[in-house]
């Protein structure tokens, strides 16, 4: 399994698991916008710094942060889809 995924599955499942949810149900098919109970829109930018953190990704601090969770036609994506959006926005080749 690709390491962002990895990062990203931790991540919701402990959110998950602190909303009281069973985090065994988050897999990389789950839609976390809507989809994940513990997971809403105001937590994007944490979740965005932490994983970038967890991939030892700097994202200087005051910067503008750009939101994997969505497509570039605004469309909501699924965890895997959020990998690889995160990868294309933050990692550089």
């Amino acid at each position: 399994m690709d390491r962002i995924l990895e990062c990203l599955l931790e991540q919701h499942r402990q959110i998950e698991e602190d909303a009281g949810e069973d985090p065994s149900l988050v897999t990389g098919g789950t839609m976390p916008i809507d989809g994940l109970v513990g997971f809403d829109s105001p937590l994007i930018p944490t979740a965005v710094r932490g994983l970038a953190k967890a991939l030892g990704i700097e994202i200087p601090r005051g910067s503008r942060l750009r939101n994997p969770y969505i497509d570039a036609t605004k469309h909501k994506l699924s965890l895997k889809g959020v990998a690889a959006r995160f990868r294309e926005l933050y990692c550089k080749e």
